[in-house]
């Protein structure tokens, strides 16, 4: 029996063709459609929020949605210091 030492260690693990986040987030809009009991509009809205999700993750680099979402107000990065610091005190 041969060992193979994978190829790339840094990738994301790959389930079904999708990344581990996004495979959650197709998870995530079945179980809010469950909820909902599969009505047309809200599964029109999460199929669209899933592509989408799968299309930014794929075109932009990585951490481009937590930088947006730190834009917006919407994330905070722990033990950084704010954008528009000028000028550092160690």
């Amino acid at each position: 029996m041969r060992y193979q030492i994978p190829r790339y260690l840094n990738e994301q693990v790959r389930f079904v063709g999708l990344q581990s986040d996004e495979f959650i987030m197709c998870l995530l809009s079945v179980y809010i459609c469950m909820i909902f009991r599969f009505q047309w509009m809200v599964l029109i809205l999460n199929l669209a929020m899933v592509a989408s999700f799968i299309w930014i993750g794929r075109n932009f680099p990585r951490g481009f949605i937590r930088h947006v979402a730190y834009f917006s107000g919407f994330y905070r990065f722990s033990n950084y210091p704010n954008f528009f610091a000028n000028r550092f005190i160690e």
